[in-house]
């Protein structure tokens, strides 16, 4: 038996719709309703509690790996180490010393569902934007995008690809829970250059699988961030 363990009011849709497409029986199983083990194959579905086990469990996603990438700003900043994200500064003073020109995103260190996104044009704006988050943040070159995928990867394999359309053309972040959508991309068509820096990506969480959010501009690609709990 396997199961599937999610944080309260995370994943619920989705969990749902795995288990009953699965063919061997799994479980869903909320972290504050936990039974006194957890036998067998444990998905963490974006959830960092402790599991209560036997000699039998075996753990899918480890907890650190989901801290690590639920820390947008710190996995961001290691995208951007390996030139794999839009270019990306921790603080003000770091910007203001890249001397970078053109539109920038400000958002908090740690963010979803598309929300808190403040799109800058100029200096003022962006120390505006710092100062509604009131907190830790980041600022983030901003890439007028053509495109958006969703990639799922698997031990290091991609598994599907989806791309993203988003419920207004307007916005910044191509969300779901902002009325977005994904349709399926056949395997003939992936985008392979998007493929492949998801793949990396992924090989720097440490993640078992995850959703690699990519966009594309031409023939240049950039991975936005990875999801423990993808939709």
């Amino acid at each position: 038996m396997s199961t599937i363990l999610r944080r309260r009011r995370l994943g619920n849709t989705s969990c749902r719709a795995i288990s009953a497409m699965s063919t061997t029986g799994i479980n869903v199983v909320r972290n504050d309703n936990m039974p006194a083990v957890l036998p067998g194959y444990v998905f963490r579905w974006g959830c960092t509690s402790s599991i209560p086990r036997d000699d039998s469990t075996v753990v899918v996603n480890h907890s650190e790996a989901i801290h690590r990438v639920s820390d947008k700003k710190g996995f961001r900043l290691l995208l951007d180490q390996h030139e794999l994200c839009p270019a990306t500064w921790g603080s003000l003073e770091d910007y203001q010393q890249a001397n970078s020109v053109g539109a920038v995103v400000v958002r908090p260190a740690q963010h979803a569902q598309g929300r808190h996104v403040h799109l800058c044009s100029t200096l003022a704006e962006v120390e505006a934007a710092i100062a509604a988050i009131g907190g830790d943040y980041y600022i983030g070159e901003y890439i007028e995008k053509e495109a958006e995928y969703r990639v799922a990867v698997v031990q290091g394999r991609v598994a599907w690809v989806a791309r993203k359309f988003p419920g207004n053309p307007e916005d910044v972040a191509w969300n779901v829970a902002r009325g977005g959508r994904f349709e399926n991309v056949r395997w003939d068509e992936w985008p392979l250059k998007a493929c492949r820096y998801a793949v990396d990506a992924h090989n720097l969480s440490g993640l078992d699988f995850s959703g690699v959010d990519v966009m594309v501009k031409g023939t240049d690609v950039y991975v936005l961030e990875i999801n423990s709990a993808p939709s």
